[in-house]
């Protein structure tokens, strides 16, 4: 493991999911006897300590990056995927592996509601009007049954391929909005610091001592010490309807 270790040379994320992976195969091994141990247990990941501090987007920086989705690809089709897709991560706080499997069985009038991949809890969360309006014009996927319930693809594609495609999409979008550092992950910070800022406090009347998770009644979603999950909104009335900011009337334009 050390040669190895050697040989690889990597650092950051890559070396830390590659350590993932040998430390699941040979605790696969072990679990039907094949090795006496778990070799991969002693390899050393790094700490990302600059995941704790990804920085929102400010407000020019989301109207350039959805004025950007009208510009993107050769047909309509591209655009408004795009359009759709950064739309709901910005005002819905999704992953973009929850964007791709969406399905029309997910939306109730206004409200999302869905279980997400990653950590299979239930996401429920009231949508703007503009989000509504872009996932109603959005085209039939490509080569997708007349029958078929996702927005983005077929029902029947592989999660990983619908998230690579996702990413390349996301990544041009970002590369003609000139926003440096763009990841679709800020825009759930975006959401949580704009919830935050509104006087909410995600973690109840004081925070809590030790960085330990705690919950307010009124936000659905737990928010991690230094806002790394953006907190969602059950309250019936819709803070985003109460009048419009400069980003959604781009966002309807």
């Amino acid at each position: 493991m050390d040669r190895y270790t050697t040989w690889r040379t990597k650092s950051g994320w890559a070396w830390i999911k590659e350590v993932e992976l040998l430390r699941q195969f040979f605790e696969f091994c072990r679990d039907r006897e094949w090795t006496g141990k778990n070799p991969a247990r002693s390899l050393k990941r790094p700490r990302m300590i600059e995941a704790n501090h990804v920085v929102p987007y400010i407000k020019q920086e989301v109207i350039a990056i959805i004025a950007a989705c009208d510009q993107m690809g050769r047909t309509s089709y591209e655009r408004r995927r795009t359009r759709a897709m950064t739309l709901l991560m910005r005002y819905a706080g999704l992953r973009i592996s929850d964007v791709v499997t969406l399905s029309r069985d997910h939306i109730r009038g206004t409200r999302l509601e869905k279980r997400a991949i990653k950590n299979h809890q239930t996401i429920r969360v009231e949508l703007p009007s503009a989000v509504v309006e872009a996932l109603e014009v959005l085209p039939h996927p490509k080569g997708a049954a007349d029958d078929n319930r996702r927005f983005f693809s077929k029902d029947t594609a592989n999660l990983r391929s619908l998230v690579k495609g996702a990413w390349r999409s996301m990544s041009a979008v970002f590369r003609q909005a000139g926003v440096k550092a763009a990841h679709p992950h800020r825009f759930r910070h975006t959401l949580a610091s704009e919830l935050l800022g509104k006087g909410r406090n995600p973690w109840g009347s004081s925070s809590h001592p030790g960085g330990q998770r705690r919950y307010d009644q009124s936000l659905l979603c737990e928010v991690d010490t230094g806002v790394s999950r953006p907190a969602r909104r059950i309250n019936p009335e819709n803070p985003w309807h109460k009048s419009d900011t400069t980003e959604e009337q781009a966002a309807r334009c």
